[in-house]
């Protein structure tokens, strides 16, 4: 197991990068950053402009002063796809060997294009008596993690993994312990992705990867109000869902609600196919990502859920070792961090 790890996101809008260390039998955080990138040199979670992604994360390396170089990535995007899949059991070695040849038929993606990676969620005897097992499969195009590994790599990075975003911020904030409630769902709101994730004592049972968030609200905003990019980004941050005062509040406020739907949809029909009004119930949600910054978000989910939701904290489980903010400005920053923090953890393991 190793003592440190760093974990690098590379998000639409920004990059975060994070270190971890184990000290004294806990995990802590020993170093954080984030940079801004420029317009579309990502876009839906897709390295568009190579150098410019390049440029933004040699520059960060610098300002945190990030000295290792062995990283771990993470992906999330429409060209990555997550599917749960039930197969006969086999031991987890054998599992990964032949997967390759056992799951063309569940995702849409040429085997020979994709990387693959498998998570075991549940084993459990079939009607025939059978053992099986279902599995969290996921599947990426080559090229686009590709694309990431370059990028890091062009800055002075070894990448030695690549994770599932989604799968980071489970690590990074997943509760596991039972919810007498129900199970925990994770909402993490990027620029350009939304990343939902319901678990149950840390094991996943949901995955959806929406190509919605915070830019869908700056888009609209530019368009509306005749504004630049940069100008709508500043309106935003300064606006709060729910008030509809005047054209760009209620602008702000109709893309927030438009994105909420997307979030209950997906709740709703993660429910129904798990068996309906006699399904699993839903406990609570955690919010984090650069987008649950955006004032009013929290409350307004909280009251179309109708479930309780919190904003997501990492500093709370991992404290932050020897840094200059004070406990008010980690916890404004810690929800951008929750993906790059959870990356980092993986390279614990």
């Amino acid at each position: 197991m190793a003592s440190s790890a760093v974990g690098v996101d590379i998000g639409t809008r920004t990059i975060t990068v994070a270190e971890v260390a184990t000290s004294r039998g806990s995990t802590v955080v020993t170093n954080f950053g984030g940079a801004m990138l420029p317009m579309d040199a990502v876009q839906g979670g897709e390295i568009m402009d190579p150098l410019e992604v390049v440029s933004a994360l040699k520059d960060l390396l610098d300002d945190a002063k990030i000295k290792a170089k062995k990283v771990w990535l993470g992906v999330a995007n429409q060209r990555v796809v997550v599917r749960q899949v039930d197969l006969p059991w086999m031991e987890e070695s054998e599992l990964r060997g032949s997967l390759r040849y056992q799951v063309q038929e569940h995702i849409p993606i040429p085997v020979e294009e994709a990387e693959l990676d498998v998570h075991i969620v549940d084993e459990f005897t079939s009607d025939e008596g059978d053992r099986m097992q279902r599995l969290m499969l996921v599947a990426g195009h080559r090229d686009m993690i590709n694309a990431h590994v370059s990028a890091a790599t062009e800055a002075g990075l070894k990448p030695i993994g690549v994770d599932l975003n989604p799968f980071a911020i489970l690590r990074a904030m997943g509760d596991d312990s039972m919810l007498d409630q129900g199970r925990q769902v994770l909402v993490d709101v990027g620029a350009g992705v939304t990343n939902i994730v319901v678990h149950q004592q840390g094991v996943p049972t949901f995955v959806r990867m929406l190509v919605n968030g915070g830019d869908d609200i700056t888009r609209a905003l530019s368009s509306g109000l005749s504004m630049s990019p940069e100008d709508a980004e500043a309106f935003k941050r300064s606006a709060a869902v729910g008030n509809t005062d005047d054209a760009g509040a209620r602008i702000v406020t109709e893309q927030a609600d438009a994105f909420i739907d997307e979030v209950r949809g997906s709740l709703d029909y993660y429910q129904h196919h798990q068996g309906g009004a006699g399904g699993p119930q839903l406990g609570g949600v955690v919010l984090s990502g650069g987008g649950a910054s955006l004032v009013g978000l929290r409350e307004r989910l909280e009251a179309a859920l109708r479930l309780p939701v919190e904003l997501g904290d990492p500093f709370a489980r991992y404290p932050a070792k020897n840094t200059v903010y004070g406990a008010e400005d980690l916890q404004r920053v810690g929800p951008s961090l929750v993906t790059a923090i959870g990356l980092a953890l993986g390279g614990l393991e």
